[in-house]
């Protein structure tokens, strides 16, 4: 390995070291509506942004993985715990 190598390595570390994660014990108990869900995965993975104005997830990027099987659809309109941390690992 090159040093060049190392020091890619070592930033890609770095990087990874610094970013935050969503605990499970972070996620709420109670089911969501769309609103919240994007708006709880803002608040808490805002740092994991590559610009400012970037979004985290969208409506319309919630429902594609509904419609394409990522991510059972939700029940009267509201996304549970589970559905939480599916969408957690889609995301990373």
């Amino acid at each position: 390995m090159t040093e060049d190598d190392k020091s890619v390595f070592r930033s890609i570390l770095d990087h990874i070291s610094g970013m935050d994660y969503i605990k499970p014990e972070d996620l709420p108990n109670i089911d969501l509506y769309m609103d919240q869900v994007t708006t709880f995965m803002e608040e808490h993975l805002k740092k994991t942004r590559r610009y400012p104005e970037d979004k985290i997830l969208t409506k319309t990027m919630i429902n594609n993985y509904a419609k394409n099987d990522l991510l059972p659809p939700p029940t009267k309109k509201k996304y549970s715990r589970e559905h939480m941390l599916v969408l957690t690992f889609i995301y990373y």
